[in-house]
């Protein structure tokens, strides 16, 4: 349970002490604003379209300039709605490649392994395992959908809440350890018999971040945060470090 502790300053000296890993954190939440933003931007943008859309069943021109800035407005707070809820996934898809490499620094340091400080060598590399990277993260995917669909069906029931908070919590653990895992080329088998092991460090942290999830600004660095911290506990649970 110590490693619990342990690894929660390590995992953030391990992005901050770093220049290349500082980036690699940052890179993927500054893309999926950018991808908001000119969302965000395109609508208010177009608005003088839905000006024209309501003239065809408004003979005035102000009730129509104003039903289309209402849409305007309308579409922009759904816009924001949508983003509270999926920021976090957006930032994972396209923060893998960047938490692969992250993972990957973190442990060739911890384990006192060379590291190339080169940022855009990084970044090239980080290219050229895109294709590997979003094939391990497809097969995630597919296990994901189905303990998140179980926990969904459990926490139907009311007593059932405690099971499905219990397994989206590992769940969400498991996203991060992968990292590792694939790294290593563990199987299937020997993922899970790693995740029973630690059953009780991997449920309580994954709930706690999963409380962090919900916190706006913060959940959008939860991922490479969490990429960091799962890197870390996993090799002080094999004894690594």
């Amino acid at each position: 349970m110590s490693s619990m502790l342990k690894s929660i300053p390590l995992a953030f000296r391990m992005i901050l002490r770093d220049p290349v890993n500082l980036l690699l954190a940052l890179f993927p939440t500054l893309i999926a604003l950018a991808l908001y933003l000119l969302t965000i931007t395109t609508v208010y943008r177009n608005s003088d379209r839905y000006v024209s859309m309501f003239r065809g069943y408004i003979y005035t021109a102000d009730q129509a300039t104003i039903l289309a800035k209402l849409l305007t407005a309308v579409l922009i707070i759904f816009i924001f709605v949508l983003m509270s809820w999926t920021f976090v996934i957006v930032v994972g898809i396209i923060a893998a490649p960047f938490n692969s490499m992250l993972s990957s620094r973190i442990e060739k340091k911890l384990v006192q392994q060379t590291v190339n400080p080169d940022r855009k060598e990084t970044l090239q590399k980080i290219g050229q395992g895109l294709g590997q990277t979003f094939k391990n993260e497809l097969k995630k995917l597919i296990f994901i959908v189905i303990v998140a669909a179980l926990a969904f069906i459990l926490n139907l029931f009311p007593l059932f809440y405690p099971v499905g908070i219990f397994l989206v919590s590992v769940l969400l653990a498991v996203q991060f350890l992968d990292y590792s895992w694939s790294r290593h080329d563990l199987h299937f088998g020997a993922c899970l018999k790693d995740t029973l092991l630690n059953i009780i460090p991997y449920s309580l942290t994954g709930f706690l971040f999963l409380l962090l999830v919900t916190v706006p600004i913060i959940n959008a660095f939860i991922p490479a945060l969490a990429t960091s911290y799962y890197t870390v506990l996993w090799l002080h649970r094999q004894n690594k470090i």
